[in-house]
């Protein structure tokens, strides 16, 4: 059965097409391979990237630098702005699903220390902050690493989810009431976070984790206790991921409301198991071909992470 649903935060149609998987699917693509020079985000490497606006630790467990090839700079025409890099590890093969609770909470705090920071700057409108791993989600470089990005513009997708919420400032919080009730999409809760698969999910495998209670929110506002929940939640939602379905190509998006305003902020983890054709193409229709019912049914079955983490560098939580 096909069924077309829309998503309550975007009011944007979505075609969940369980029938249709496998088909024209293909395989992740894995991680991108290093040029002749190494990895730039290695320790002893640090002379290869910008200078850090910020680093924890000493040795660096966590450094943010300038993008060497921005999207956007502070004197571009169209969308003015700045483009940072978070490296996340000074491990090469470390991964979001492997790091343990203190390293974890290292990174959200450095991200949102760059997030608050880029805010504050004159002519900031909205800040978009995301992760590509895989070549299929966009990543050039294997090593770990985000991205934040702060135009002067309030881009088409932040503009829609903040006119849902000025048109129903309870759009989440009912939703969130609905799905907990439900049952059947919803993962876990912890510590004030829920960890779903939206029932309008725009890619197969897609999860989300968001205010357990609905409320509005902002990424810069969250205090420490907030943060810390929240980066163990988004650590759990992408150690079930890579336990269900290998070690997937996968995009991580922080969605937060444009500058000033509260709304709903959310973390999304897509997996890109497929690629869009022509009639995602055509008509900016997504098509879901995993139910999120299912794909909820396994996160969930699968338990908290067992595995501990790939080497030594991580020290596990007490």
């Amino acid at each position: 059965m096909t069924e077309l649903r829309i998503d309550a935060l975007t009011e944007e149609p979505v075609v969940l097409a369980p029938a249709r998987r496998g088909i024209g699917a293909a395989r992740p693509a894995g991680l991108p391979a290093l040029d002749a020079r190494g990895c730039p985000f290695c320790p002893g490497q640090e002379a290869e990237t910008e200078a850090a606006h910020l680093t924890i630790g000493e040795p660096w467990r966590v450094r943010v630098v300038d993008n060497r090839y921005p999207l956007v700079r502070p004197l571009h025409l169209a969308a003015p702005g700045f483009h940072e890099l978070v490296i996340e590890s000074p491990a090469h093969d470390a991964d979001l699903a492997t790091y343990a609770l203190p390293h974890a909470v290292e990174l959200f705090e450095a991200l949102q220390s760059r997030v608050r920071t880029l805010q504050a700057r004159t002519g900031v409108a909205a800040v978009s902050a995301f992760r590509n791993r895989g070549r299929r989600a966009g990543s050039s470089q294997p090593h770990p690493h985000t991205q934040v990005v702060a135009l002067g513009l309030v881009p088409p997708e932040t503009a829609r989810r903040q006119a849902a919420v000025e048109r129903d400032p309870q759009v989440l919080e009912r939703l969130m009431a609905m799905e907990k009730d439900d049952g059947r999409r919803w993962i876990v809760a912890d510590d004030g976070w829920a960890t779903l698969c939206p029932y309008a999910s725009h890619r197969a495998w897609e999860t989300r984790i968001a205010p357990e209670d609905g409320a509005l929110r902002r990424f810069s506002d969250l205090d420490p206790s907030e943060l810390r929940a929240l980066a163990r939640a988004v650590v759990d939602a992408a150690s079930r991921l890579r336990r269900v379905l290998g070690v997937p190509d996968y995009n991580v998006l922080f969605r937060d409301p444009p500058v000033g305003h509260r709304g709903v902020f959310v973390v999304d983890l897509l997996p890109r198991t497929g690629g869009d054709a022509g009639f995602e193409l055509q008509s900016g229709i997504d098509v879901c071909v995993v139910a999120p019912e299912s794909a909820a049914s396994a996160l969930r079955d699968i338990g908290e992470r067992q595995e501990p983490p790939p080497d030594g560098s991580e020290v596990p939580d007490p």
